[in-house]
């Protein structure tokens, strides 16, 4: 009997001391762990179209009770970290003064620059780079970095960044990753007249509509004005891919110099672009129809005005002007060139 007394004991001293290490256990995974967690990509590479956004899922070894912060570098054609802000007013060798965020041709990464995040008050990294947040015990995170749609017909463009910590920071992650952009390729035509610059006598501006210069542009379609653009600067009208085909006529004009000449009659500097996203863009120059000192069609000059003819077929348009002379035409063409070559042509 004594025996079974004491194996029962045992028993129980056994189960007290396993409810003991269970409990404790239970508490230690209710803690925070110390140190600072890996953070590790899970993928490196993403794809996207012009205008979407690229998302980079990265896993949190473990969460803390601290923000996550990490630093975000775009990187030039030689692995370097470019310059993300510059001194407008303030010293650049301490971070003291207001700095303009840099714009890329490509990207736009929407978290605050380094000096706008208040990390460089522990010291000058060349004013590069970008700090994603991310709030405690967090054990997962997306980090976005927005591509930019523009209309230039280019060949595929990889931008690469740099993901990095300091050791202020509460995780730590060295890693390159890659977007990888797509042309957009687009249904609709974009007709943009453009005007500005400093060649008014007065200190207008070109583009103020009650003392500089008044430009317009109208779309026609089955003898009916059915969209205007009056008061901004530039002026611009759409048509949509999903507008009924047949034959469109724009309309652009000068309509009044509100006073303003030059002194050796010079042109007002207008253009027209054509712009078919990923496709084609075209610029006709107008400047020789807008003698300043002439006026527009409201100061008497009945010649400030030109036509062009636009047919479009389905998502197709076949641009001409007044001279029957093709603009464009909106067939998606293979461009050999890249980014680069173009650059370097238009820099010479």
């Amino acid at each position: 009997m004594k025996n079974i007394h004491k194996k029962i004991s045992y028993s129980l001293v056994f189960v007290f001391l396993l409810g003991l290490v269970t409990f404790s256990c239970e508490d230690d995974d209710s803690i925070p762990r110390r140190g600072k967690p890996e953070l590790t990509v899970m993928s490196n590479s993403v794809t996207v179209t012009e205008g979407e956004t690229a998302v980079f899922n990265i896993d949190v070894e473990f969460a803390v009770s601290e923000k996550i912060d990490i630093r975000v570098d775009i990187l030039d054609d030689e692995g370097n970290p470019v310059v993300t802000a510059n001194p407008t007013d303030g010293d650049a060798t301490t971070g003291n003064g207001f700095y303009d965020r840099i714009q890329f041709e490509d990207v736009e990464v929407p978290y605050p620059t380094w000096f706008e995040s208040g990390w460089f008050e522990y010291g000058y990294l060349g004013g590069t780079g970008y700090v994603a947040s991310f709030p405690p015990f967090t054990e997962s995170i997306e980090l976005n970095i927005e591509t930019i749609q523009d209309f230039i017909p280019e060949n595929t463009k990889t931008v690469n960044l740099r993901l990095t910590s300091t050791s202020l920071m509460a995780a730590t992650i060295s890693e390159d990753i890659s977007v990888t952009i797509n042309d957009f390729v687009g249904n609709d035509l974009v007709a943009r007249l453009n005007w500005a610059g400093d060649y008014l006598e007065s200190s207008a501006d070109p583009c103020d509509i009650d003392n500089g210069l008044d430009l317009d542009l109208e779309l026609i379609f089955g003898g009916a004005y059915i969209q205007t653009s009056y008061n901004d600067c530039p002026e611009e009208l759409t048509i949509l891919g999903s507008d009924a085909d047949g034959t469109y006529i724009i309309d652009a004009s000068f309509w009044t110099a509100n006073g303003n000449s030059s002194s050796d009659n010079s042109n007002v500097p207008a253009s027209l672009d054509f712009m078919k996203a990923g496709v084609f863009v075209e610029s006709v120059d107008l400047s020789s129809l807008f003698p300043l000192n002439d006026g527009g069609l409201n100061d008497g000059n009945g010649n400030a005005i030109t036509s062009f003819t636009v047919e479009k077929t389905g998502n197709t348009y076949t641009i001409t002007d007044s001279n029957n002379t093709q603009i464009a035409q909106g067939r998606f063409a293979d461009h050999r060139m890249s980014l680069k070559e173009k650059k370097a042509l238009k820099n010479k």
